[in-house]
């Protein structure tokens, strides 16, 4: 017969089944127990648990990829809104973000990116994308497209340059062997060569990209200013002030500064004209101790003064480099031919006399003590340049249409942009950075992502950047 036996444990009795039989190897009565389940109180009614065996399923690990330098790259994009900018403008986010992430990261031929692709987290966070060849031969070619590009500027200048803003304008040559309606013979690199002209336009304040032109290599600098100027203030922006090199010093363009009424300043070429009536009129007492300013290490002679020139008051400041002086004079003379004519001579003389001489032209009085500064921050524009063509790869040109290379200067423009933001907030080179962010790697199984520790250097590149890593994601 069986009875029911409840044992108390913590706030819970256990109930089991007793059953009393005749144990015949021992000849004496035993007794066995069934658990039943639990009740609240003793002799209460009990809840039978069923005890289910679970069956523990191993999950498969299908790969180990480079996770840190492309989900930067990623985050950075989102968190500062390029992102959403890009697919309003352009669509194909995916593979626009997996291209831009292989510029910054690798920078070598496009045809490698399918097989970068395969061995970076960048094929889970941009699964649609599509890096073939011809995928992002066609890819170009809407990143080219006259129209998306305004409507991308308009977007990109409204949200990151709301404001008046001045300008640095610069622009470099890229040599290109390829026939378009671009390419053309042009001067670079101290000799004529094909290239294309990308003209950039760099925010002095944030030193962010603002805008850029692909030209053909055959047109002047001097000659760009104006179409570039009224093209930015149809897309939004409004220029109060702009460096320019001095491949940008003409005439023209200074009268037209002028007129528009944004402040400048430009270094005067010494072909000028002009240039040998300043550097004459100021030689009286220049070298002395009021004129003396001192950058750091390097002392300099300054003379400013107010000139009318093109039909404009303009500020004239006639600079002399003691060291660059006799630099130039020992080079000039060490190099001087015994057999020259008169005319030979009569011009050595001349460069003798303005050896160490250079003039800055601005728009509004600077002081002294500024006056090479302010020029001297257009090297934020050369250092634009030198990113995008050291680490964007952005030479030399390969692609074919001139719509093609204007994709692919817009898909340069785009990488820029995130590598110049990430650059400026870590403490360590880019190249640098992205080896230490490739070194965290990443687990992939069916349904998740297991993202493996990162080392200190990981982390505070991290904190740099104020990115959390999540330590699991989905599939």
């Amino acid at each position: 017969m069986a009875t029911l036996r409840y044992k108390k444990r913590y706030n819970k009795w256990y109930v089991y089944e007793i059953t009393n039989y005749w144990d015949k190897e021992l000849k004496k009565p035993r007794q066995k127990s069934k658990y039943l389940g639990v009740a609240e109180e003793y002799g209460g009614t009990y809840t039978k648990i069923k005890v289910i065996q679970e069956q523990i399923i191993v999950a498969k690990e299908l790969a180990i990829v480079d996770y840190g330098d492309s989900y930067v790259i990623d985050k950075v994009s989102k968190d500062i809104g390029l992102s959403s900018i890009i697919e309003n403008s352009f669509g194909n986010l995916d593979s626009i973000m997996a291209l831009i992430c292989f510029q910054i990261t690798e920078g070598s031929a496009m045809y490698n990116c399918n097989d970068w692709l395969i061995g970076n987290i960048a094929n889970k966070l941009f699964p649609s994308a599509k890096v073939s060849s011809q995928s992002i031969s066609s890819l170009f070619k809407v990143l080219g497209k006259q129209d998306l590009q305004i409507n991308f500027f308009k977007n990109y200048i409204t949200k990151f340059f709301p404001d008046s803003c001045g300008v640095l304008i610069d622009s470099t040559a890229l040599p290109s062997t390829i026939h378009n309606t671009i390419n053309a013979f042009g001067y670079s690199n101290g000799r004529i060569e094909q290239n294309v002209t990308c003209l950039m336009l760099v925010d002095k304040k944030t030193n962010l990209p603002i805008y850029f032109r692909a030209i053909g290599g055959d047109i002047a600098d001097i000659s760009t200013v104006k179409t570039t100027v009224s093209e930015i203030k149809k897309l939004g922006l409004k220029p109060d002030s702009a460096i320019l090199d001095a491949g940008f010093c003409s005439k023209e363009n200074l009268q037209f500064m002028c007129t528009e009424q944004i402040n400048f300043i430009t270094r005067l070429p010494k072909s000028h004209k002009v240039f040998n009536e300043l550097v004459k009129s100021s030689k009286y007492m220049m070298e002395t101790s009021k004129n003396a300013i001192t950058y750091g290490e390097r002392v300099v002679f300054i003379k400013s003064k107010k000139v009318q020139l093109y039909g404009h008051e303009i500020y004239a400041h006639i600079i002399l480099d003691p060291n660059k002086k006799a630099k130039d004079t020992n080079l000039l003379l060490k190099n001087k031919s015994d057999d020259i004519d008169s005319r030979e001579k009569e011009n050595l003389d001349s460069k003798i006399k303005n050896a160490g001489y250079f003039i800055l032209l601005s728009s509004d009085l600077i002081e002294k003590s500024e006056v090479l500064p302010s020029y001297y921050a257009r090297q934020f524009i050369e250092q634009a340049f030198g990113f995008a063509k050291s680490n964007n790869n952005l030479l030399p040109l390969r692609v074919h249409s001139e719509q093609s290379i204007k994709g692919y200067l817009m898909l340069s423009f785009l990488a820029l942009i995130v590598f110049i933001i990430i650059r400026q907030k870590i403490k360590v080179s880019m190249d640098q950075a992205m080896i230490i962010l490739r070194s965290l790697k990443a687990k992939i199984f069916d349904n998740e992502i297991i993202i493996q520790e990162a080392n200190k250097k990981t982390k505070d590149i991290m904190k740099s950047l104020n990115i959390i890593m999540p330590t699991v994601m989905g599939v």
